[in-house]
């Protein structure tokens, strides 16, 4: 029978998690809904050298600080490669929060009970789904962690002010990342409770403590100070409305009186947690009973899960919920669930569980495959939705075929090393324990198979379908049959109704017309930059891309050309012929002329050129 030591365990354990969320890093582009708006806006500090302010396409970005944009700027600015860039800092942070959990749970109990915090914290959804993506939450979570394992350093193993003032910046440092970073601060609440219990270490508690806020507050002016001097002292109006958004409407007026993803109160309880803190979630609830005997005696899970459930409790408040808020309070929940396996084992239904959800779903998923070979009106469906081609799809299902192939594979491993049902000294019988070393090397195959091959083989497929390229190409196509003789310094291209996706893939550089701009404004603009020819303005020959549902008026849309679908929108070519000569609609909106490098003019020429 295989069987890990404990020691070689934990190095196998981590090996697995950073080949894990390392493996796909390079194989794909910036993915909507978010990845495409960080990505765009991290290039445009490279391009433009102004790091200070986030902006896309020209236009300041008012919705989030810029620490995140940092991050992927410098990884580009070092590697020149976007693919890698935009994902390897939440991955670096992904592996920060794992050793931190590791580290953590170690000087609190023991090898084991760290080992298995790692184990459920990789096993949770929510927490590898944001390791491999480039959205903002990975890496707050990350500082966010950083000021939890801080104060629990210094409050409940040992005096530490290091530790409690790293707390403080790193706090600090996920405040301008995003405005929640200062979450730790809610760790305060049972620590203080454990303080007046006397249960906390003597000293705890100096007159130093109070320069604690002072570190926060050093770290987020280091950001925060030179655009309060450009905004107040150097009077610029940009700078000032976009203080007032970052520090008011984000932050206050987002939490007191969200204006999108409203949810209900129990959002996070019935609909996020159970679903993807699944593996944290099924360990809590199978030893539910024994759960307030285990954290009474052991005060630093005791506050850890406190702080978790304020966590909960606080983003429950707001009417606005999106499932990735939460996902800071989910190492500590994982601390709690290995303490509570190391403590009492796997019980047998859980493992029952555990083997059922992994068998059923790789079934589900080869089975999936199966169909989509052989099932061809299925098959035409697919393609006729989601415009894609036979060849592709068929790459897919045989794709979803060894994928759901290689699920079930890895329970040979399982069956292989069957441990005997017997049961554990501190469990009941009908709770059998069983052995975690094969069901645990099981799982961990299980979802490296599960993230592998949809990271590198399915995101490869993907990608053309989830990037706007095969558009922006053919209207570079499109321009250069009806104008064989053109040249090209002169053409122009405005967009509107746009994602930053099309600013961002572009092989021609994009005149857009604001982010946030009244649709009557921003199609009145439009239609006056378009025509901006006519009266001398312009020596340019100008195209507007727009929606076909967007109705662009002012314009014979009889006139214009089809260019296909991206992102479920059918997308028109209006050339400056089919405009109007005149139109009623403000045309007062801002415009954001393109930032044209020489790589840009150069790749508009081969795409020219290759048709």
């Amino acid at each position: 029978m295989l069987k890990l030591r404990e020691d070689n365990a934990v190095l196998w354990l981590f090996l697995a998690a950073v080949t894990i969320i390392l493996t796909g890093i390079g194989f794909r582009d910036a993915w909507p809904p978010d990845e495409p708006r960080f990505v765009l806006v991290a290039k445009e500090m490279v391009q433009t050298g102004q790091w200070l302010i986030p902006m896309r396409g020209g236009e300041i970005y008012p919705d989030k600080p810029p620490v995140f944009m940092w991050a992927i700027a410098l990884v580009y600015l070092i590697t020149g490669n976007m693919k890698i860039a935009m994902l390897l800092p939440n991955a670096i942070a992904s592996i920060v929060t794992l050793v931190l959990t590791y580290r953590l749970s170690r000087s609190l109990s023991d090898e084991k009970t760290a080992l298995l915090s790692v184990f459920v914290l990789l096993l949770c959804p929510q927490f590898l789904i944001q390791a491999k993506f480039a959205q903002i939450d990975a890496m707050v979570a990350c500082f966010i962690w950083i000021g939890v394992y801080g104060f629990v350093r210094h409050f409940f193993i040992q005096h530490n002010w290091r530790w409690y003032f790293t707390a403080w910046a790193f706090m600090g440092l996920g405040i301008i990342t995003k405005g929640v970073g200062f979450l730790p601060i809610l760790l305060l609440i049972p620590i203080a409770y454990f303080s007046w219990r006397r249960q906390l270490l003597k000293g705890s508690w100096k007159k130093r403590a109070a320069f604690g806020p002072l570190v926060m507050l050093l770290v987020i002016f280091t950001w925060l100070g030179p655009l309060l001097y450009q905004g107040f002292i150097q009077n610029a109006p940009d700078i000032q409305k976009y203080l007032s958004n970052i520090l008011f409407k984000q932050t206050a007026q987002r939490y007191a009186n969200a204006w999108h993803h409203i949810e209900p109160w129990y959002y996070y309880l019935l609909e996020v947690i159970p679903v993807f803190w699944l593996s944290a979630v099924l360990v809590v609830a199978f030893n539910a009973k024994r759960l307030k005997d285990v954290l009474t005696e052991r005060p630093p899970y005791m506050a850890l899960f406190i702080w978790v459930v304020l966590v909960v409790t606080f983003f429950s408040i707001s009417s606005g919920k999106r499932g990735v808020y939460v996902l800071p309070a989910l190492p500590a929940i994982s601390m709690v669930a290995g303490l509570l396996l190391a403590r009492f084992g796997v019980p047998k239904i859980l493992a029952i569980t555990a083997r059922l959800f992994t068998f059923s779903l790789s079934l589900i998923i080869s089975v999936a495959g199966v169909v989509l070979i052989f099932n061809e009106s299925l098959a035409n469906k697919l393609i006729t939705r989601y415009h894609s081609d036979a060849e592709t799809l068929t790459q897919l299902a045989v794709i979803l075929v060894i994928l759901g192939i290689l699920g079930l594979a890895t329970h040979i491993i399982y069956v292989v090393n069957k441990p005997q049902n017997k049961a554990h000294p501190t469990v009941p019988t009908q709770s059998m324990a069983v052995k975690a070393s094969p069901l645990g090397m099981q799982l961990v195959l299980w979802i490296m198979v599960m993230s592998i091959i949809p990271s590198t083989l399915l995101s490869q497929q993907l990608n053309s379908f989830r990037t706007p390229t095969q558009l922006l190409d053919k209207t570079a196509s499109a321009i250069s049959q009806t104008y064989p003789l053109l040249d090209f310094s002169i053409i122009e291209i405005g967009i509107v109704d746009f994602k930053e996706q099309y600013l961002l893939y572009s092989p021609f550089g994009i005149t857009h017309f604001g982010y946030h701009t009244a649709k009557a404004t921003e199609n009145g603009t439009a239609w006056a930059w378009l025509t901006a020819a006519r009266t001398g303005a312009a020596s340019t020959m100008r195209f507007i891309l727009a929606p076909k549902d967007y109705e662009f008026q002012c314009a014979d849309l009889s006139k214009t050309a089809s260019m296909g679908v991206a992102h479920r929108d059918e997308w028109l070519l209006i050339p400056e012929t089919a405009a109007f000569s005149t139109c009623e609609l403000s045309s007062t909106g801002p415009i954001y002329p393109p930032a044209l490098t020489p790589s840009h003019s150069e790749h508009i020429k081969n795409t020219l050129n290759s048709v």
